[in-house]
């Protein structure tokens, strides 16, 4: 359901009307409550999701009269407060007056009709539009207004559904339940059935204001942003608005996306999310019925599960964001409901966006990187989600955001919220700054703050100052605190025009700073970025794209590295297992089931015991392989040591057999990064023993690995087995191959002996054809499927 229609149409008790809405806006379309026909697509230049620009300006080209009119109504109702808002910048009291403007612009914009009101949601989150002392007084815009007639509501639903109310009905409430600026919700119960149903009835006429509203807007966007000088497309930006806008009026593609949500949910194991169920033989363009859906806003409960709902919803979110491609545009607490039996149901799906793949698997990469800490490939990621355009990618790494983006990412990645992030910050500066605020008896004094807060600002300025400089090839700096400040101005001035927000991130925000907001509200350490991983888990582990495997391998192995990170294996089989057992049902979410871990099991068991490769399965042979030769070495080797340290005078043919012995022992020596490999075979084995170990990390390794239940579903899999018993012995003569041409051209050992370089290239020729002949099998038993 709509806006703030939803909040009372789905929580509130029947008899509750609308008319109690503490504001009464007098809007420019007529609130009259005497009876007409209801009207829809009159004097507007497009249909119900058919936004069209183009066709506007030839429109109200022709009605010049219309436009005047609406602009007269826009500054006159806007002129006291922008001229108040001038007055108090020129006599320097916008701080104390601050409150007063932000309720005067919601006021204002509130007065101002149906777009202004969606458009001051919107910008509630755009301080790069919106100065944030006012962007942050439009959190609180409610989309509440007087409802039209009841009698029209009622002729609208008989006339666009075809039916007669008393017919269909056995009630229908004679009032709205809630109203807003698009539409009002009615209660009702079918005749037919029993069922309580939600019906949605669109305000008559509201497309004509939309439309004229945009268009303004769109012509005067270019001005603004050039006065400006703002780097983002203003003019793309209300298109973006005004596609959203016009394509909320058509209930139909509503209905659609509902039903889409729920069945999307449900093919990935999301059992405990929903949406309302539509009744479509109910629902027109101009009507929506669904069924009526019980349930407190999650935001005001008080149930212990609201964290994990919270963390069902982030998945759902990303999920929407990166594997449907159809984000819900609405996330504002009202549309997120807590039912009874413990799911979650999010409501309203009139405003969505299309998200392409580029931009999903981007946002992948991105989230990767994060989890990864992988900030230096941050700006690249910036470009790809749109946030910069490409030709300003060398200014974004010259003017040394990248330093502070890392540190703001590494502070709020600990959960919190913006006061956790700050709390760790000033503990860490009073630990950094200790030698400077030792002469303070307390450190939290108004002086010995003031202190560190400078400090702080000459550290973090000098930092970025540093990084560019780097960057640009100079030097790093050697001058005084003044040079570095100066350095940091000009860099700032440089970049102005640097960073620019799309649209989708407008809404991906909103979702996100919605569920950090109750999640912090039950958890003061919650983290919103830890608590993406299991979707990420999920993801990377599920999707074998070219792209989603490089996200992968830069989790576990880090940017440049080839050595696996244990830590992060554990941490993907964890969150892979949490995801599914949070989302898959109320009772595994709970911990009171198993349905979720076995779930994900089946899942990961799909993904490693697959009978055709996949790039995990690839990257676990290969992990495999290599452990298991350097663990078949270091046995072998061990007792001939002796043998390789023995150190005897060349004598021609008659130590010609030692000193091949001995070569053939160098080439399978055991090195550093052969230890690496023995210490991650050491954690396995003991995690796979479980309980062997009294180590932390080896203890968690276990129990997020179900390995007798592994074992249930690898005897499923004959054939599947089979097959990848061929692909592990390539994968382990391709190890054994690469080590010996590595050691015979010098990578790993030193000197150019000619008897070692002939050796491992003959050994290495023999493991290369009988992985040829072994991946021959195995292509031979996927023909013979």
């Amino acid at each position: 359901q709509e806006h703030s229609a939803v909040k009372a149409a789905f929580t509130s008790s029947p008899s509750k009307s609308a008319t109690s809405t503490n504001r009464h806006h007098h809007l420019h379309y007529a609130t009259s409550t005497k009876s007409t026909s209801p009207t829809y697509g009159i004097d507007a230049p497009y249909k119900e999701a058919n936004y069209d620009p183009h066709a506007a300006a030839e429109y109200y080209k022709d009605r010049p009269i219309e436009s005047f009119y609406r602009l007269t109504q826009i500054v006159g109702r806007s002129s006291r407060f922008i001229v108040d808002s001038i007055l108090d910048a020129k006599l320097d009291r916008e701080e104390e007056l601050v409150d007063q403007r932000s309720e005067e612009l919601l006021e204002l914009i509130s007065d101002l009709g149906p777009t202004f009101i969606k458009i001051g949601q919107a910008l509630s989150t755009r301080t790069d539009l919106l100065p944030a002392k006012y962007s942050k007084g439009l959190t609180g815009l409610q989309d509440a207004v007087p409802p039209f007639s009841a009698e029209l509501g009622r002729q609208v639903i008989e006339s666009e559904l075809n039916i007669k109310i008393d017919d269909v009905f056995s009630e229908l409430s004679l009032q709205p339940v809630a109203s807003a600026s698009i539409g009002q919700v009615y209660r009702g119960r079918l005749r037919s059935t029993g069922e309580e149903v939600a019906v949605k009835v669109q305000r008559p006429a509201v497309l004509s204001n939309v439309a004229l509203d945009l268009h303004m807007l769109r012509s005067l966007a270019p001005m603004y942003q050039k006065s400006k000088e703002i780097n983002t497309d203003l003019e793309g930006l209300v298109d973006a608005w005004g596609e959203g806008f016009v394509n909320e009026l058509d209930y139909r593609a509503e209905a659609r996306y509902t039903t889409e949500f729920s069945k999307a949910m449900k093919e990935r194991g999301l059992g405990s999310v929903f949406a309302p169920e539509v009744v479509e033989e109910l629902s027109s363009i101009h009507v929506l019925t669904t069924k009526w859906v019980d349930g407190q806003r999650l935001a005001d409960s008080d149930a212990d599960d609201v964290p994990r709902l919270c963390g069902v919803a982030l998945n759902a979110y990303l999920t929407m964001l990166l594997d449907t491609g159809t984000l819900h545009c609405d996330p504002h607490p009202g549309n997120l409901l807590r039912t009874p039996d413990g799911r979650l149901c999010i409501l309203d799906f009139g405003m969505v966006i299309n998200v392409p793949e580029d931009l999903q698997l981007s946002l992948l990469e991105f989230i990767a990187d994060l989890n990864a800490k992988n900030y230096e490939d941050v700006p690249d990621d910036l470009v790809k989600l749109q946030f910069v355009p490409a030709n300003k990618i060398d200014e974004l790494r010259e003017s040394g955001l990248t330093i502070a983006i890392a540190n703001m990412l590494s502070l709020a990645a600990e959960g919190g919220g913006p006061k956790g992030a700050m709390k760790r910050m000033v503990q860490q500066n009073k630990e950094k700054f200790a030698d400077a605020l030792k002469d303070f008896d307390d450190l939290d004094s108004k002086e010995a703050t003031e202190v560190r807060q400078r400090l702080f600002r000459e550290d973090w300025k000098r930092q970025m100052a540093e990084d560019a400089l780097s960057r640009s090839g100079s030097e790093a700096s050697t001058s005084t605190t003044v040079d570095v400040v100066t350095k940091i101005e000009e860099m700032q001035e440089q970049n102005a025009d640097v960073f620019a927000i799309p649209d989708y991130f407008v809404y991906m925000s909103r979702a996100f700073s919605t569920l950090e907001g109750i999640g912090l509200s039950s958890d003061p350490n919650y983290s919103i970025l830890q608590e993406c991983y299991p979707y990420l888990a999920k993801r990377l582990l599920t999707d074998d794209s070219p792209r989603a495997r490089g996200a992968l391998k830069m989790l576990i192995y880090g940017k440049d590295g080839d050595e696996l990170d244990l830590s992060k294996v554990e941490e993907l089989s964890k969150g892979f297992e949490s995801y599914t057992s949070s989302t898959s049902s109320v009772m595994s979410g709970r911990g009171q089931s198993n349905e979720g871990r076995n779930a994900a099991v089946e899942q990961l068991a799909n993904v490693l015991l697959s009978e055709d490769s996949n790039y995990v399965q690839d990257l676990v042979l290969h992990e495999s392989a290599v452990a298991f030769d350097a663990t078949i070495r270091e046995a072998f080797l061990s007792p001939l040591e002796p043998l390789r340290q023995l150190q005897l005078p060349s004598l021609g043919p008659l130590t010609l057999p030692l000193d091949l012995a001995k070569t053939a022992l160098e080439l399978q020596a055991i090195n550093d990064s052969d230890h690496k490999k023995l210490e991650n075979v050491r954690i396995l084995t003991d995690a796979l023993t479980k309980g062997r170990s009294t180590d932390a990390f080896t203890s968690q390794l276990s129990t997020s690995v179900d390995v007798p239940r592994l074992l249930q579903e690898a005897n499923k899999r004959q054939r599947a087995l089979a097959r990848i018993g061929l692909r592990f012995g390539g994968s382990l003569t391709n190890v054994q191959a690469k080590r010996l041409r590595d050691r015979a051209t010098g990578v790993k050992t030193k000197g150019d002996d000619a008897i070692r370089e002939i050796l491992a290239n003959r050994g290495a020729e023999t493991l290369e054809a009988l992985a040829e002949v072994l991946s021959s099998l195995d292509s031979g038993l996927a023909k013979g499927k």
